[in-house]
């Protein structure tokens, strides 16, 4: 089993209700395939907005909130703020935004659309249906 992992969504005003949808999708197929032990689902745009957290393949209906800037930092502060050690941190985005932090001691997967990379962990990009 997986350990605790950390679920980054971009809730800044440049992710619209398409996105989002996706973004819930893309959750439920990581908890569902990776039954990870908790999931953390961080809402941030230049600040983090809120978190909820879910167990593997538990129902959850997600609550965005924010709609301001992009800042990548604050999600990364809050993971270290609250003690967690997570397995690897999954960051949904549209990667609109240079505000990065130092690269972690854990793996960061960074999933978007865009075609710019982050300057560490491994972008991939997704499709959005």
């Amino acid at each position: 089993r997986l350990g605790e992992i950390v679920i980054v969504v971009d809730t800044s005003g440049s992710i619209g209700k398409r996105e989002l949808e996706q973004f819930a999708a893309e959750i439920s197929v990581i908890s569902e395939e990776a039954q990870p032990e908790a999931i953390h689902v961080v809402y941030c745009d230049s600040v983090v907005q809120s978190v909820q957290e879910f167990r593997a393949s538990e129902p959850f209906q997600l609550e965005p909130k924010g709609g301001g800037g992009t800042d990548f930092r604050p999600a990364f502060e809050w993971v270290a703020e609250n003690d967690i050690a997570p397995a690897c941190l999954i960051y949904l985005t549209d990667l609109c935004c240079d505000s990065y932090p130092k690269a972690p001691e854990y793996p960061v997967l960074w999933v978007t659309e865009s075609r710019r990379t982050a300057p560490f962990g491994e972008t991939i990009r997704l499709s959005l249906d």
